[in-house]
């Protein structure tokens, strides 16, 4: 199954220094093929956003991703619940951290970020 466009807005509450610590860890990443970088926002509990994004290797030879995972914790119907990875070189998810290290969300809200494959 193939869509062009998948979209998601999320609203939480987070500090910039947040972005910038888990950037920091991501412009290390991966130390071994066992590592994984994890940042998650908001509460996973009923009526709540959460945002779960996650770097990590998938296999022995440090081929690696970005897992996102984003729920609205609403009820049915409302429940919204959207996950998914994105295959990307180390060097590209070390951009990714090196972006997120930097950003001024004050400045700007949003941050674009294309994965790269080699």
């Amino acid at each position: 199954m193939t869509y062009d466009t998948i979209e998601a807005h999320m609203h939480f509450d987070a500090y910039t220094d947040d972005w910038s610590e888990f950037g920091g860890k991501l412009m290390s990443f991966p130390k071994n093929p066992a590592d994984s970088v994890v940042f998650e926002a908001g509460i996973d509990s009923s009526g709540y956003d959460f945002l779960v994004l996650k770097a990590y290797c998938y296999d022995a030879a440090g081929h690696a991703a970005v897992s996102v995972l984003l729920d609205n914790n609403q009820d049915l119907p409302r429940r919204c619940r959207l996950e998914f990875s994105i295959p990307a070189d180390a060097a590209s998810i070390n951009l990714l951290g090196s972006m997120l290290y930097n950003w001024k969300v004050e400045h700007s809200s949003e941050l674009l970020w294309e994965a790269q494959i080699s």
